[in-house]
């Protein structure tokens, strides 16, 4: 779908699968771009479903965030489930984990300086020898 869209993605447009998300500062440009997209849509013989369709929302939930107009942070039970991942057992449960993690990198002040501990951790060669060992950012 997203060459359908190439014209608009990163401008007014976001895709995800078979998700169009339409933003824009102002309503009225926001109806313009509803517009192009419904056109796009039209003519690529794409169907939009209405009851899953929401428009000129101010607040959204979108791929694992809450968007507003001022501010995009990840939703709370993402952040739970970081909380609540079991204590990693091998490199690759500690990969796992990191890749978890690392997708909100950009809410996380100092993010590589936190993750450092674990990092060195995602080698098949590692293994972790004691349940119990604590990890050290000095």
């Amino acid at each position: 779908m997203t060459t359908e869209f190439r014209d608009l993605l990163d401008r007014s447009v976001l895709i995800n699968l078979d998700d169009i998300l339409v933003y824009n500062r102002t309503l009225d440009e926001h109806i313009v771009h509803l517009l192009v997209v419904l056109d796009h849509l039209r003519l690529a013989k794409y169907k939009a479903n209405l009851d899953k369709c929401e428009f000129a929302k101010q607040e959204l939930e979108y791929l694992g965030h809450f968007v507003t107009p001022k501010d995009i942070h990840p939703l709370a039970d993402k952040i739970q489930a970081i909380v609540d991942w079991p204590e990693p057992r091998c490199a690759t449960d500690v990969r796992s984990f990191m890749g978890l993690a690392g997708y909100y990198q950009r809410f996380v002040e100092s993010y590589s300086k936190v993750a450092a501990p674990l990092s060195g951790r995602q080698s098949p060669k590692f293994r972790l020898v004691s349940k119990r060992v604590a990890f050290s950012s000095n």
